[in-house]
């Protein structure tokens, strides 16, 4: 796939060094259009232009304030820049903004761009012009940006432009796809106006999966719904919004007021807002040690917030180290991404002026209700830093316990989409590492293993329990699971046993596959008397309760012991709670064959006359007749069904 002919470069660096000059001699637009940066001849807001390049290429640039005051300006444009132009007066050289505004630019993980040694006009000497470059890089060095090339330039003269160009053509040239085309669509907001004859305009940096204009798209937070009316990339006309570009979409259905920097624009329905999350973050080396929770101002996107972050496990993060932090956000919630990049910034007298504490990653948007200091938890985030969707989604199924995890649910909390996200289920099913209750639910294998000992064990408990049962009912037995297990894993554990061969599943009846029903010598001798006395009885056979006084037997342990002969084939059982000699009922079966061979109908009374038995009996060996499917009823007599009985 080539590169993409479409990125965004944002200035950055101190104040009056040169920024919105540098950028008006390379696009020709003057982007100061407030009165008072005019007046004060300082940037005060985001101004962004086209820069348009050789080779149908093309940039959007924004540019940002340099003052201290405005730095949470500077990182709203910072956010999204795929090229970093770092504007250092030859004049002056590297000061406290620049600084700044470098490590603001590496926490928002820009790794490439290049460096503008501005006003080189006024540096006479090329040995001063030197070493205000041997300056630059040693701040560079060390860092992300540490081979950014730099280039002398003179917005005045224009010396220099040419080359500047040239550098940033060769940028667009080697640059990587974008790692974001399926993720959920996202614009954060940096401007929001009315255009007479349109209504409502946005502007902000797409990213994420593309955008048509008739879409209906939501704006957080609150998941207020609008439709995309028209869409625009540097003043021209377009059907779709791709990622990477700087657009100006124009919403029906919201009004101006109703939308301002910071809201985001997404898809319905893809993403979680969250008021809490972990993240790894760099700790500034000017900090003191973060031992405990503080409060800060969390710049995410072009979204502010303030928030509380505190050290997730028992040691400290010290000053220019990395941890793992658990962020609270207090006010709006944010609908955030593993994967999105924030700034922390501390708060001070003067206001508006603060310090950058450091900055990170978004790990998981919706952490578990675990104690900070469990080792387990920085062990989780230590996976999902991994960076592999294989890592973070086996993270998040064990987490999920016995319950499982969703699929729409996984899907909002890693931003991929359905297909994707079940094309990594399938690998890590593949690798025994989860398994797929049904096409939507998974669990850890070590969860799955679990139950699987559950229901095992349960099973081999009954049949200790109840050794003349056949098996224990498949409800009863899923219902052993603990209460809050996924409603599909005992359907699915089952069928995966059954399937291994451990268990035997017959008529919603489970039994181990090695388990067969015994008698022990006393249920033995009086299984082998329940025999005899209903072989003797034939069709007038005893009742339980009869039995149980002849014989000084309880009732429930007969029946049990009926059941059993039936299982094994010497009884026939029958409604009203009657048990048959089964060679009696296949005698009667021969002579109620015999008599539909001259009579198409059968009654009750013919059926007692020629079998000699009482209504007690009778009716229930009807009833038999008609569950064995010999006959049918037809209002109160029976007609022949079948010659052979369905047992």
């Amino acid at each position: 796939m080539a590169a993409p002919k479409s990125l965004v470069l944002g200035t950055a660096g101190h104040i009056d060094h040169g920024k919105t000059a540098l950028v008006r001699a390379l696009t020709g637009r003057d982007l100061d259009r407030l009165p008072e940066e005019k007046a004060r001849g300082i940037t005060i807001e985001l101004g962004f232009a086209p820069l348009e390049l050789r080779d149908g290429m093309r940039l959007a640039v924004v540019d940002v304030p340099g003052h201290e005051k405005f730095v949470r300006t500077m990182v709203a444009g910072a956010s999204g820049l795929d090229l970093l132009m770092l504007v250092v007066a030859a004049d002056e050289g590297v000061m406290p903004q620049t600084r700044e505004h470098l490590a603001i630019c590496e926490l928002l993980g820009i790794r490439r761009g290049l460096v503008v040694l501005t006003k080189s006009d006024l540096v006479d000497d090329e040995e001063m012009l030197e070493l205000a470059a041997e300056e630059v890089r040693d701040v560079l060095a060390g860092g992300p940006l540490a081979d950014l090339e730099i280039i002398p330039a003179s917005a005045q003269t224009h010396a220099g432009i040419d080359t500047i160009r040239s550098a940033l053509e060769e940028l667009i040239r080697t640059a990587p796809d974008r790692a974001d085309d399926d993720r959920p669509s996202r614009l954060f907001v940096d401007r929001s106006f009315t255009k007479h004859g349109f209504g409502t305009v946005i502007t902000g940096t797409w990213s994420g999966r593309p955008r048509r204009i008739g879409d209906t798209v939501v704006l957080e937070p609150g998941g207020r719904k609008a439709k995309i009316r028209g869409l625009e990339r540097h003043g021209e006309s377009i059907e779709q919004a791709v990622s990477g570009a700087r657009i100006a979409v124009n919403l029906q259905g919201e009004a101006r007021d109703e939308i301002h920097r910071g809201d985001l624009l997404t898809e319905q329905g893809a993403l979680l807002e969250t008021e809490t999350f972990d993240a790894s973050v760099r700790w500034m080396a000017n900090n003191n040690s973060l031992s405990d929770q503080i409060s800060v101002e969390l710049l995410c996107g072009t979204a502010e917030r303030r928030a509380r972050i505190a050290p997730i496990g028992d040691k400290p993060i010290a000053p220019g180290d990395d941890g793992y932090v658990r962020i609270q956000i207090d006010g709006p919630p944010l609908a955030l991404l593993p994967g999105d990049r924030f700034v922390l910034r501390g708060f001070a007298r003067d206001a508006g002026v603060g310090s950058t504490l450091g900055g990170g990653i978004a790990l998981d948007v919706a952490p578990p209700h675990r104690r900070r200091r469990d080792a387990g938890l920085i062990r989780d985030l230590q996976r999902m830093a991994e960076d592999t969707p294989e890592e973070a989604l086996e993270v998040r199924i064990a987490r999920a316990g016995l319950e499982g995890a969703r699929s729409e649910r996984l899907a909002k909390e890693t931003g991929m989409d359905l297909e994707r996200l079940h094309g990594v289920l399938d690998q890590l099913e593949s690798a025994n590492l989860i398994a797929r209750l049904d096409p939507s639910t998974s669990i850890s294998s070590h969860a799955a293993d679990r139950l699987t000992q559950d229901l095992l064990t349960g099973l081999r408990e009954f049949h200790e329990r109840e050794p003349l049962q056949p098996g224990m009912p498949r409800a009863a037995l899923a219902g052993r699971l603990p209460s809050n297990t996924a409603g599909e894993a005992g359907t699915y554990l089952l069928t995966r046993l059954a399937a291994q061969g451990e268990i035997l599943i017959r008529d919603e009846v489970v039994c181990a596959m090695d388990f067969k029903s015994s008698l022990n010598p006393v249920q033995t001798k009086l299984a082998d008397l329940l025999r005899s006395r209903y072989a003797g009885a034939g069709l007038d056979a005893p009742t339980l309760r009869s039995l149980a006084d002849e014989l000084d037997e309880e009732a429930s342990r007969l029946r049990e012991l009926c059941h059993f002969l039936e299982r094994e084939g010497s009884l026939v059982a029958a409604p009203d709670e009657l048990f048959f000699d089964r060679a009696a009922i296949l005698a009667l079966i021969e002579r109620v064959l015999s008599h539909f061979v001259s009579n198409p109908e059968l009654d009750t009374q013919t059926l007692k006359a020629f079998i000699g038995t009482s209504r007690r009996t009778a009716m229930p060996l009807m009833a038999l007749l008609d569950d064995l499917q010999i006959t049918r009823r037809d209002g109160s007599i029976r007609r022949l069904l079948n010659k052979t009985p369905r047992w």
